[in-house]
């Protein structure tokens, strides 16, 4: 099946953990306590601050319980790119609430021990964790992944782990205190490490490459135990020597599933979560996003993106309720739109190229991630790419699948994507590019999310430009197909 023709029927995805706010000023509601109209959640998912906004949910946080390594922390202390727990409520309008309480949670935190800056992402190497930084990572108190030195730099990562188990790094500190304005680490006295328990036996575990001995360590909470599968939280005292003869020497073992009761979703509770999926193979109902078990269904909706472009790896926000064993996702959200282009190749060279679409010019980038990593060599032939754009200016597109050859629509250009702003009645911008839209050639024109035909107004009124927020709002999944060689457009097509 073609890339571009490929139409959501068969799977939907949604994985909701939604965050909770608590309120003190500003018409907070004092201990904790819900407000009327409000509903009790549960959610996880990376912050922007503002109070916190997380999976597009602006919460209160002035009257929260703020932890960070079981630590109390006030809000100075939560910073952008921070993956979060929250406990609390969500107003009627659904994009509001307040904060009962909020947890940070810390992938990993010790001295790099290697740096590979020719890979392609760039990566590094903390207590044996694979750490992948992109054009989203940011950096606290470091100039850089250049700053980063194996052997010298300690750093404290945030961040979402995927298929493999390495961390999609969204923010590293490199500060090696903690500084009076709240930006430093957490601890800086302490290394850590979170991750999934595997090969137990006795005291001595993995998580991932790294050996942990616990033989010496307190088990958090009191009377709390473990095993394969777990997700623990270890820590280790004895910087610069908690490994030694190849073995992290764990000081405390903290237990989620026991420490964390307080975040688990009740039977039927609303229920968000973002993440990177894993677990998923195409025609299975059931996978993991940020190892939670999700369940999608036939009315599972889907933004920015549609139910072929679920995928392994690929960053999501679900949304629905606990059945009791899963999410049964209601909504998935695509956390970077997925972009599909079908044009020619104009200019090839190394793991880079550019496509020409209806006269427009798309910079395409591959990477280790990349289903065909091998950019076509031939300036004439017709190519697919499926892809998320990169964050500034420039219109360049990480492909996460390329296919040559074979184009659908009789090898007509297409842009699908998320709208960025529209002119009523006229134009849409797709990527950047301003796309007059107001008379297209073919018949019908312009199609709605089942292949209908609707009118011009009818068309324009369903579309609805993204909103950088806070909270973002992703815009309106649009295709739109030109005229081969007369670089008109041919048909647009609401997507879902």
């Amino acid at each position: 099946m073609n890339l571009i023709s490929m139409r959501s029927a068969s799977v939907a995805l949604v994985v909701f953990l939604l965050l909770a706010g608590c309120g003190g000023g500003g018409g907070g509601y004092d201990n904790g306590a819900i407000p009327p109209s409000s509903a009790p959640a549960v959610s996880t998912g990376v912050m922007t601050k503002g109070s916190v906004i997380v999976n597009g949910v602006r919460f209160e946080d002035t009257a929260a319980n703020i932890t960070i390594d079981d630590t109390p922390k006030t809000a100075a202390n939560l910073k952008d790119g921070m993956v979060v727990q929250v406990l609390g409520a969500v107003n009627a309008d659904g994009v509001s609430g307040t904060a009962q309480q909020v947890e940070v949670q810390i992938e990993v935190r010790g001295l790099v021990s290697s740096v590979n800056p020719a890979a392609n992402p760039q990566r590094f190497v903390v207590l044996g964790q694979t750490v992948i930084v992109d054009d989203l990572t940011l950096y606290s108190n470091l100039a850089g992944f250049g700053a980063i030195t194996a052997g010298t730099t300690v750093v404290e990562v945030h961040g979402l782990r995927d298929a493999t188990g390495a961390i999609r790094a969204l923010r590293v500190e490199g500060s090696l205190s903690s500084l009076p304005d709240g930006t430093g680490m957490a601890n800086p006295l302490v290394d850590e490490i979170r991750g999934v328990v595997s090969n137990l036996s006795g005291s001595v575990f993995n998580i991932g490459s790294l050996v942990v001995n616990a033989a010496g360590a307190t088990i958090a909470p009191p009377g709390a135990s473990f095993g394969n599968g777990s997700v623990v939280e270890v820590h280790c005292t004895a910087r610069p020597n908690c490994v030694v003869a190849g073995q992290f020497l764990a000081s405390r073992v903290e237990v989620e599933s026991a420490e964390d009761a307080s975040f688990q979703p009740g039977q039927n509770q609303r229920f968000e979560v973002e993440g990177l999926v894993s677990g998923f193979s195409a025609g299975n109902t059931a996978f993991f996003v940020a190892g939670v078990p999700v369940t999608i269904s036939g009315s599972t909706r889907y933004v920015s993106g549609i139910s072929t472009d679920l995928a392994n790896n690929i960053k999501v926000e679900a949304e629905g309720v606990w059945n009791g064993a899963s999410l049964a996702a209601s909504k998935i959200e695509f956390k970077r739109s997925v972009i599909r282009l079908q044009g020619i190749v104009t200019v090839a060279s190394g793991s880079t190229f550019t496509m020409n679409v209806a006269g427009h010019n798309v910079n395409i980038e591959t990477d280790s991630f990349t289903t065909d990593p091998v950019p076509p060599v031939d300036p004439n032939i017709c190519v697919q790419v499926r892809g998320q754009r990169k964050a500034g200016g420039a219109v360049v597109v990480t492909a996460g699948e390329i296919r040559s050859g074979g184009c659908s629509n009789s090898g007509r250009p297409v842009i699908q994507a998320s709208v960025e702003a529209e002119s009523p009645e006229t134009t849409i911008t797709l990527l950047g590019f301003a796309l007059n839209v107001s008379n297209p050639t073919d018949t019908p024109p312009w199609v709605d999310v089942n292949d209908q035909a609707i009118s011009r107004t009818a068309f324009f009124n369903a579309v609805v430009p993204a909103n950088l927020g806070p909270p973002a709002v992703a815009g309106t999944l649009v295709k739109v197909i030109f005229n081969e060689g007369a670089n008109t457009v041919r048909q647009v097509e609401l997507e879902d």
